[in-house]
C-alpha cells in the first residue's frame, strides 16, 4: 500500500461518529458490540448510548438479546422504562407494544389497524463470546466474524468500561507498540516479558485490517491484529494464567468518550482455573474498597496523584486511561510527529483516510474479511 499523511480534514472526520457523519456511516457498515450479554437480566431493559445515538437494549424472557430504538413512537417516552413481555417490549406510558424488529403490534387505546402503521427502529443482533453485537446500518448485514482462537476451552472474562476520550485516541493506543514499555512498565506485563525491550516494528494491510508484527533481538516474534473498524486480537499477560488470547473493541459513545469491550481467555483448567477465579474474586473485592478508576485518572491528570506510585488490580487500565485522557481529541491534534516506531499508526491512518474519502465520493469500499485461522502470538 502507498502510505499517505492524512490531512487535518481526515482527522476531523475520524473523530465524529454521529448519524450522517463519514465515520459514523462507516461504523454502521459493520457488526459492532453494543453490550455485554449480562448487562441486563432476562426480562429486563436498559438504555445504551453508542455512536452519538441512543438505543434500548433488552432481553426477552427467554434471555434472547434485542436492540430497538430509544423512544416510543407515540409520545417519545424512553422505551427502557417499560417492561418486557416474551420477546417484546411494552411502553410504560400508554402500553404500546413492539416486537424485536421494532414493529408496533399492540395499542390498547387505539383503533384496530393503527398499530400496523407504526414502528420504531429494530436492529439485527448476534450473541458471541458473552457480547451482544448489532448491525446498525442499512440493508443486509455483512458476514459475522468469528474467532476460533477465542472459542477454546478455558476461563473467559468479559469486561466493559467507558473512557473519557475520543475513541480514536484509544484505537491508536492499541496500535502503539512502544507505549507498552513505558506506560505499562509497572504492571504484570513486565513479569511476562512484554516490556523487556523495544522490538523492530512492522505493519501490513491485510484482508481484515492490519497485521502488527514485532521482532525481538532473540528472534522471537509477536503477532497482533487490527480488525476493522476498531478491534484488536492480541495476547495479554496475567501472572496466574500466563499469556492469554484477548479480543477488544473501542466503540464511540459520543465524540468525547468511548466504551471498551474486551474478552480474555485464560487457557487453564483444574487447580489453575480455581486459583485464577480466586484471584479475580479477590481483585474485585479489593477494587470495591478503592476509589473509582475515573477519579484516580482525573487526579493523576490534574497532578494530584503520581501514577507510578499507584498499585491497584486495575493498574493497566488506569495507565492507558491516563495516557488517553491527557491527549486532545484527534481532530484537534496538530503537533503529532510520527516516527519509524509509529508505522502501525501510520498504516491505520492511511487506511481510514482512504476509506473515508471513498465513502464520501461514492467509490467502492474495501470488503473486509477475517480468516478463521487467525491467531495472535506473544513473542
Amino acid at each position: 500500500m502507498t502510505l499517505t499523511a492524512p490531512t487535518q480534514r481526515d482527522a476531523v472526520d475520524f473523530a465524529h461518529t454521529g448519524p450522517g457523519t463519514l465515520a459514523g456511516r462507516y461504523f454502521r457498515r459493520f457488526w459492532i458490540p453494543v453490550a455485554r450479554l449480562d448487562d441486563v437480566a432476562p426480562g429486563r431493559a436498559k438504555p445504551i448510548h453508542l455512536l452519538n445515538e441512543k438505543f434500548t437494549y433488552y432481553r426477552g424472557e427467554t434471555g434472547t438479546p434485542h436492540l430497538v430504538g430509544y423512544y416510543c413512537a407515540h409520545r417519545s417516552t424512553q422505551m427502557s422504562t417499560g417492561w418486557v413481555e416474551g420477546d417484546c417490549i411494552r411502553c410504560f406510558y400508554h402500553g404500546w407494544k413492539y416486537d424485536e424488529t421494532g414493529t408496533c403490534i399492540e395499542q390498547p387505546a387505539e383503533m384496530e389497524g393503527f398499530a400496523a402503521k407504526v414502528g420504531i427502529e429494530g436492529y439485527p443482533t448476534q450473541t458471541y463470546l458473552g457480547l451482544v453485537y448489532a448491525y446498525l446500518g442499512e440493508g443486509e448485514p455483512p458476514e459475522f466474524w468469528r474467532f476460533p482462537m477465542m472459542e477454546q476451552a478455558g476461563e473467559r472474562t468479559v469486561r466493559s468500561w467507558v473512557r473519557t476520550s475520543n475513541y480514536w485516541n484509544g484505537l491508536e493506543n492499541a496500535n502503539d507498540q512502544v507505549h507498552v514499555n513505558f506506560v505499562h512498565g509497572n504492571s504484570e506485563f513486565r513479569e511476562g516479558g512484554a516490556t523487556r525491550e523495544i522490538p523492530a516494528i512492522e505493519a501490513t494491510e491485510t484482508e481484515y485490517g492490519i497485521l502488527r508484527k514485532c521482532t525481538f533481538s532473540d528472534g522471537a516474534i509477536r503477532l497482533q491484529h487490527t480488525l476493522m473498524p476498531t478491534a484488536s486480537l492480541v495476547t495479554v499477560y496475567d501472572a496466574e494464567a500466563g499469556w492469554m488470547p484477548h479480543l477488544s473493541y473501542r466503540i464511540p459513545v459520543d465524540d468525547d468518550s468511548h466504551r471498551s469491550f474486551s474478552v480474555s481467555l485464560a487457557l487453564v483448567e483444574g487447580e489453575k482455573a480455581d486459583r485464577l477465579r480466586a484471584k479475580r474474586k479477590a481483585q474485585a473485592a479489593a477494587l470495591a474498597g478503592l476509589p473509582p478508576a475515573d477519579e484516580i485518572v482525573d487526579a493523576v491528570v490534574r497532578g494530584e496523584l503520581y501514577l507510578h506510585d499507584l498499585e491497584r488490580p486495575d493498574i493497566v487500565n488506569i495507565q492507558d486511561a491516563v495516557a488517553l485522557a491527557a491527549q486532545p481529541p484527534i481532530g484537534s491534534r496538530v503537533n503529532d510527529r510520527l516516527g519509524q516506531s509509529d508505522i502501525q499508526i501510520i498504516v491505520l491512518r492511511t487506511i481510514w483516510a482512504r476509506e473515508m474519502r471513498a465513502l464520501e465520493s461514492g467509490a467502492p469500499l474495501k470488503k473486509w474479511t477475517v480468516p478463521l485461522d487467525l491467531v495472535a502470538t506473544n513473542g
